[in-house]
């Protein structure tokens, strides 16, 4: 939630989510971008509108992100395992007054299913896709709607939920949370930790995302937006670490500019 009385976030914006494998591994420039670490090629691309904010005053954003993941040599990709990410301390999220889904209530739903349970907590939409590997077949990918929720606060911070129904070759469904925490002052406000969930019992690796997140509603006759942002500086600054089940890690950070509305 913001701080009224400074401008501030006191959460910071999720938008990297583990199932974008994050915008925050590439290098500090704007536009799709490819990192690279040994045999393992991550391209991402990603960022928000509008472009010009207010200084002081959070105003609504709308995230978009989408990345791609392989291997150099055409071999297996490595399972991502943790997601670790630090956020700006100029973007936020708000959830005053939004729906909230439990997990509980996702487990084993289709994507239309879910949709309806928790339509009133739904705050983003894409798609996830995988590479399945499976002996003495050749590997192939499989893909479903990414559906993105607003959790319950897990000790009074802010979650959200993420809500995947694919065909990996059997209906499956995936449910996996991004939990915020508070690290302190400086240029980052907020750390989000993501467990990436196992596909098909280890045989399949995450491979590509597309998202998009934006929420608005009304809670006691005032309008509320989920993504705030300020821009005082005219640069945002994100970190993240990406570890994966054969012991590969990648990390780093990037700048994205904004232009502050005086």
């Amino acid at each position: 939630m913001w701080d009224g009385r400074s401008g501030r976030a006191r959460a910071a914006l999720p938008f990297a989510v583990a199932l974008a494998l994050a915008v925050t591994l590439g290098p500090a420039a704007l536009g799709a971008q490819t990192v690279r670490a040994g045999n393992l090629i991550i391209t991402v691309d990603g960022g928000f509108t509008p472009k010009r904010l207010p200084a002081r005053e959070p105003a609504p954003i709308t995230l978009r992100a989408e990345s791609t993941l392989r291997t150099a040599d055409g071999g297996r990709i490595p399972a991502a395992r943790n997601l670790t990410l630090d956020f700006d301390r100029h973007t936020g999220i708000d959830t005053k007054g939004l729906p909230t889904c439990k997990v509980g209530k996702l487990h084993n739903t289709l994507t239309a299913q879910a949709k309806r349970i928790c339509a009133e907590s739904l705050v983003g939409t894409g798609r996830a896709g995988a590479e399945i590997y499976f002996p003495e077949q050749e590997p192939f990918f499989a893909s479903g709607a990414l559906l993105i929720f607003n959790g319950p606060p897990k000790g009074g911070q802010p979650r959200l939920v993420f809500h995947v129904y694919a065909q990996v070759p059997a209906p499956t469904t995936f449910v996996t949370t991004a939990d915020l925490s508070r690290i302190g002052r400086g240029t980052y406000g907020t750390r989000v930790e993501i467990k990436i969930p196992s596909i098909v019992a280890g045989q399949g690796s995450l491979s590509f995302a597309r998202m998009t997140i934006r929420k608005s509603w009304k809670h006691r006759g005032r309008q509320r937006d989920l993504l705030l942002a300020t821009c005082p500086t005219g640069r945002f600054f994100v970190r993240g670490n990406l570890s994966f089940a054969d012991g590969t890690k990648m990390s780093g950070k990037v700048i994205r500019s904004c232009t502050p509305a005086r």
